[in-house]
């Protein structure tokens, strides 16, 4: 059973998970939270991940420097509405 749960997860690909985190940034703005945190967050996945890390055309997700660029342009479309 957990075969079945983690291959409909590797379904998601990169531009699922930019746009998980543009609906995040959106969603932390609407609650009041501050979404430069998740900025944060990809910088603990970078160091987590080391100098070696699998390069993005390898990998089923974004590479956190793209996906901290990803934030900021977000955080700027939606800081004002």
């Amino acid at each position: 059973v957990s075969g079945i749960g983690q291959q409909t997860l590797l379904i998601n690909g990169r531009g699922d998970e930019l746009e998980s985190d543009d609906l995040g940034v959106l969603f932390m703005l609407k609650s009041g939270y501050n979404p430069e945190e998740m900025i944060g967050v990809m910088q603990i996945l970078k160091d987590a991940a080391g100098p070696n890390r699998v390069p993005e055309f390898q990998s089923s997700h974004p590479d956190p420097d793209n996906r901290i660029e990803k934030i900021q342009e977000s955080i700027e479309k939606y800081k004002n509405q």
